[in-house]
């Protein structure tokens, strides 16, 4: 199986732009929307683009979608517009010939969709002229749309024509009431492509894994019936650091997908380096193995304070291998001086409009705390009503930042904060469903005393529950304690490191994993700590 993504996915400001995201994603192909305007164009300026953009990037196009076919189609009753359709498929079959494409998704939705025998015996005529002409380049037409599998085969049998096929989209069938693996087994090798995405109450309208579609029975039904083609992402836009984790979903559902880099991606905090020491980092970083940074510190300040430098900042660390994967912007966001708390939300608004520069969409902070002297200190105040809603304010004033930017705001929560419990984690997530709002993984935060017994469930659960909202994942450890107590450096105290790395490695390794808590000249010894408890992971289980 290969790995693509509809073009809206990953697109850029041209066409160059767009396979270039889509390569930094790990895609190795990206479904082209196509309308008929392009196709008519003299000229065909924006085939050659694609072509150059193939070429440069070295990712393919799977297939072109003719989307608004939805609009009217094949079926119309209308044969003005049923001529239009046939003709935008002559044009694109001679696109994808040219582009390398196999397939040619023929949508059937909305105004286009077949509701009645008619309709569908139009489609079929259309498909008859058509098929034999892209069967002469080696193309497949593929009807998509909201017919069963009983149709789709009936339509097949009277097209009759090794050139069409089944586009299958995972979640359609269930928005129309149908089961996913039962209509992939009963369309068998019809099915050329398949779409990746879920439903919750229509298609797309959710995170993979967070809707109706059981994954698990799909990959086995295609698993059955030998598929072995494109499984093309159609899920939900957004900053890269929520396509990353749609991809990790993916990859985790259907394993004999190519898998990504080599995991894990590390790296560390940038504190102990002064402002302008933007080479030193540079080089004890890479003496070191590290290839993310989250910026934080002197470093952080001094570009904020001269924005027009981070570019230039940013290519000299990608060229040695360091990606800036979040700004450290930690601020107590219910400070209870109103002045203190409206200067931490300055700054943190600065860091979402600016991440963008550096290359991340990640502002990483904590929610705070009312103690009167110290950000970190607990009071009982935390658990009041007031506490809550100076933490909501704050949000309600730095999310539409992010939203504006383009930029997540990763709140970090911790036991002696007013975001101490997974229960408030779920509240907060309720009264704020934007994507921009996402968490930073440190699970050693939530374990206070009184949960160090049941570490691993408490972690378990945590993790189960919200794995689609980490974007940024810390690596640490928990005293015997508690974490009101002390979150020491990896390897130093007694939380459940293996059940963590397990879910890394395998469910989430799209997160750059960031050591902390502990001095640069640690990581080494940290660094193999993870190495052996990583190979104690992967070591075949004697048979009993």
């Amino acid at each position: 199986m290969r790995l693509g993504a509809v073009e809206y996915l990953v697109r850029g400001a041209d066409e160059m732009a767009t396979f270039q995201q889509a390569q930094r994603l790990g895609f190795e192909g990206v479904e082209v929307m196509l309308t008929r305007d392009q196709l008519r164009a003299p000229g065909q300026e924006r085939l050659k683009r694609l072509q150059q953009a193939c070429q440069a990037s070295g990712l393919a196009v799977p297939s072109l979608m003719l989307g608004e076919h939805n609009h009217g189609g094949l079926a119309s009753a209308d044969p003005t517009v049923a001529e239009a359709a046939a003709e935008d498929i002559r044009q694109a079959i001679r696109w994808a010939a040219e582009l390398g494409a196999k397939v040619i998704l023929v949508p059937f939705f909305f105004q286009g969709e077949i509701v009645t025998e008619a309709d569908f015996e139009r489609a079929v005529q259309g498909f008859r002229q058509l098929c034999p002409v892209a069967a002469e380049v080696g193309v497949r037409l593929c009807y998509e749309g909201t017919l069963p599998a009983s149709d789709i085969r009936r339509m097949a049998a009277e097209v009759s024509s090794n050139a069409f096929g089944c586009y299958f989209d995972l979640a359609n069938v269930v928005w129309r009431g149908m089961d996913t693996a039962t209509e992939i087994r009963a369309l068998g090798d019809l099915i050329q492509q398949v779409h990746m995405k879920d439903a919750r109450v229509g298609p797309g309208d959710c995170p993979p894994g967070l809707g109706l579609v059981d994954y698990a029975e799909s990959a086995r039904a295609l698993h059955e019936i030998g598929f072995d083609g494109w499984i093309v992402m159609e899920t939900p836009a957004g900053p890269a650091e929520l396509i990353t984790r749609d991809i990790s979903f993916t990859r985790f559902c259907f394993p004999e997908l190519l898998k990504p880099e080599p995991w894990p991606r590390l790296g560390a905090f940038s504190r102990e380096f002064q402002r302008g020491e933007w080479q030193r980092l540079i080089e004890r970083f890479r003496e070191l193995g590290l290839s993310a940074v989250q910026l934080s510190g002197e470093l952080l300040l001094e570009a904020l304070n001269h924005p027009s430098a981070v570019p230039s900042l940013r290519a000299q660390l990608e060229e040695n291998g360091i990606t800036v994967v979040g700004l450290a912007g930690y601020r107590n966001l219910i400070a209870p001086k109103a002045s203190k708390r409206q200067e931490n939300l300055d700054f943190l608004k600065r860091c979402l409009e600016l991440a963008p520069l550096f290359g991340t969409g990640i502002v990483a902070t904590e929610t705070g705390t009312l103690h009167p002297e110290h950000d970190w200190l607990p009071v009982h105040e935390n658990w009041s009503d007031q506490a809550w809603s100076l933490l909501c304010e704050s949000l309600e004033e730095l999310l539409p930042v992010a939203e504006k930017h383009g930029s997540i705001l990763a709140l970090e929560g911790y036991v002696n904060h007013v975001l101490c419990t997974h229960g408030r984690l779920i509240g907060l997530f309720e009264r704020f469903p934007s994507p921009h709002l996402r968490l930073v993984l440190d699970p050693y935060n939530y374990l206070s005393r009184h949960l160090i017994p049941a570490r691993e469930r408490i972690t378990a659960e945590l993790l189960r529950r919200f794995e689609h909202r980490f974007v940024l994942a810390h690596l640490k450890d928990v005293s015997a304690e508690g974490a009101e107590v002390a979150t020491p450096e990896f390897g130093q105290g007694v939380f459940p490191q293996q059940l963590y790395l397990d879910f890394l490695r395998t469910r989430r390794p799209d997160l750059p994993i960031i050591l902390e808590h502990l001095p640069l000249a640690h990581i080494p010894a940290a660094i193999q700590r993870l190495r052996e408890l990583v190979a104690m992971e992967e070591r075949p289980q004697a048979k009993v």
